[in-house]
Formats: structure tokens, sequence, C-alpha cells
């Protein structure tokens, strides 16, 4: 059991050697410009080590924003609504509206390679979806915002949020996550959502 485990170490190193190669390269450079030689290089792996987790670097940009948007989705509904739908006070939901903000903090180099590159645009995008597909939700259980069109309320609080953590990540996060949670919750107060 003890070769498997340090199997497994190895592997995930050198999978978070390659990401963060690759994310590196992107701040650099062009997502077209980018090689597997390059990210090998950077990485100090050899090619076929790369081959042998990832189809190419397509299937690598993939596998990054498909594990970082299924960590945030999950984030999302165990412990920022979670909390919410359980009338927690307003210091726990602000803590769980923190440790979404930590976590962008943490991952912050994929983040901001993320929303900095132009071409990929979709993962924006899919951020979005999922942060209106939440929001959608929980306006339909809490029965709130009556009287106001739903597909404009969601929007407009979804693009609000996602519009400020990619402000906030691309300024290299000029405020700590503690005073972001605590400016966004009091935002949402403000507009009668309560997440």
């Amino acid at each position: 059991m003890g070769t498997q485990t340090n199997t497994d170490r190895r592997i995930r190193r050198t999978k978070a050697a390659i990401n963060r190669a690759f994310l590196e390269l992107l701040q650099e450079k062009s997502f077209n410009q980018i090689t597997i030689n390059d990210i090998a290089e950077r990485a100090d792996v050899n090619r076929g080590t790369i081959y042998l987790h990832y189809t190419d670097k397509y299937d690598l940009l993939d596998q990054c924003i498909a594990g970082n948007l299924d960590t945030i989705d999950h984030m999302i509904y165990s412990s920022v609504f979670n909390f919410i739908e359980n009338k927690a006070d307003v210091n726990e939901s602000i803590e769980a509206l923190k440790s979404l903000f930590i976590y962008f903090e943490e991952h912050a180099l994929f983040f901001s390679s993320m929303l900095a590159c132009h071409k990929t645009s979709a993962f924006r995008d899919r951020m979005l979806q999922i942060f209106t597909s939440a929001i959608q939700k929980k306006l339909d259980r809490q029965g709130i915002n009556q009287g106001q069109d739903k597909q404009i309320t969601t929007q407009f609080i979804a693009s609000a949020f996602v519009g400020t953590l990619e402000w906030w990540i691309l300024n290299q996060m000029p405020h700590s996550p503690q005073y972001m949670a605590e400016q966004v919750w009091t935002l949402f107060e403000r507009h009668n959502i309560k997440c």
C-alpha cells in the first residue's frame, strides 16, 4: 500500500507541475502559441509524461477548467447556500462567502489566467452559468423578489457577482477575502438576496 500511496503522490505532483507550467505560460502568451514542448520544458518533465495524463493541450485546458468549476459548484451548494437555506446568521453566511473568496485567492494563478486569456472566454461563460443556475434555484426556493422578472433578477445578480470576482482577481485581489465577503453580503442583503 505504501508504494501505491507514493505513486499517487508522484502523479499528483507531476500533474500539479504540468498545470502550473501551463497556467504560467497562459499568462505569457496566447493559448494557440503554447506547445506541449513549452509545457514540458516549464514543468521539467518530458513530453511523454504529459501525454500519459492528457491527450493534448486542449484536454489539459478542459481538465483544468472542469476541475475548478466542479469545485466552485460544490462549494456554492454545500457551503454558501447550505448556510442560507438553514437560516444561518449573518456571520456564518459571510464565512461561507469568505470560503469561496479564499478558494479563488488560493487558485489565483488559474483564475487570473482563465479570465485574462481572450481565447478562454468560454471559461467565464461557464462560471457565469454555474452562478446563474445556483441563484435561480435559490430564488425559486426562497420565493423572494416577487413581482420581479426572475430571469432578469437572476442574470443581474449572477453577472454582478461574477463581474466582481473577475475585477477582484484581475486587479491582484486588492482586498482580503473577509472584506470581499462582507461587501458582497451587504450588497446581497440590500437587494434581498440572502447569499
